[in-house]
């Protein structure tokens, strides 16, 4: 008996074929989003570790201006005293000279802070991902 085109068999095979391919592209797209997945938790990751280096370094610098204030305001004032400024103004210029350090170090925790770049390469592979399942698809 001969098999003629369009017969049973032939269904059979491009049914066959047709399922092999939608299993395949589910794996395909399975494994995408896990990767997609896995490059968001990794530059999460990196992100909380710059975000609590920025965090420890505000309150560093919290701590030794406080240290600072309460050591040496005593020492520095009286120094300025000893040199011919009257106290009041002694105290004066050493309270500026510590809100002037802690700006400075405030301002180091603040740049460490904006250095979060978030999470760019998973968006963009994402849209790239979107994009050719789309094309696809059409």
């Amino acid at each position: 008996m001969a098999t003629t085109v369009g017969s049973q068999s032939d269904r059979l095979d491009s049914d066959h074929k047709l399922s092999a391919l939608v299993t395949s592209a589910t794996k395909d797209l399975s494994s995408l989003v896990r990767d997609e997945i896995a490059l968001a938790k990794a530059e999460l990751r990196r992100d909380v570790k710059q975000a609590a280096m920025g965090g420890a370094l505000f309150a560093v610098a919290g701590l030794l201006s406080l240290f600072a204030l309460i050591m040496f305001s005593f020492a520095i004032a009286y120094g300025i005293n000893a040199a011919g400024i009257g106290l009041a103004w002694a105290w004066l210029i050493v309270g500026g000279g510590y809100i002037l350090l802690g700006g400075l170090l405030g301002g180091i925790g603040m740049l460490r802070l904006k250095a979060i770049r978030g999470v760019d390469a998973t968006k963009r592979t994402t849209n790239e991902s979107i994009a050719v399942f789309k094309r696809s698809v059409r």
